[in-house]
């Protein structure tokens, strides 16, 4: 089951597109608002959805992956490196929650569920969705 909606929580385990989708279904369900994604792992480009781009505070869509993690807490940095580290050297599904500070001092959870498709010798990608808590969502017990 999943349990990282604990800001700070992190999981990786072999792709397994099913542990991506019920994970999703479970952010869902709990009334998250979900956000789409993706990585080009050559380039390091990540394309995010437009509520994400914004409650991250960036500009460019594409992104890098330093734009993305500088937004994060600086106490959650190390976890989504390496969590995103790990998803770069074999194909994994993977989830992280961390929290999101803005400029004017108010911060959002924002969790992520990915899949990376690794191939060696060339290259890969990324995939997944953001998910931020919608009004009124609970976290599932």
């Amino acid at each position: 089951m999943l349990t990282v909606m604990t800001p700070g929580a992190a999981a990786i385990r072999p792709l397994n597109p099913e542990t991506h989708g019920a994970w999703t279904r479970v952010l869902a369900k709990a009334g998250y608002v979900i956000d789409p994604w993706r990585c080009d792992v050559d380039s390091g480009a990540f394309v995010v959805g437009h509520r994400t781009l914004s409650l991250l505070g960036l500009r460019h869509n594409p992104c890098g992956v330093i734009d993305l993690v500088r937004a994060y807490d600086e106490e959650d940095r190390a976890t989504i490196l390496s969590i995103l580290e790990e998803a770069t050297a074999a194909s994994s599904s993977f989830c992280f929650s961390a929290m999101v500070r803005r400029p004017g001092g108010s911060s959002h959870q924002l969790c992520c569920i990915g899949n990376s498709t690794i191939d060696e010798g060339a290259g890969g990608s990324l995939q997944g969705v953001f998910a931020v808590p919608g009004s009124g969502a609970a976290l599932p017990g």
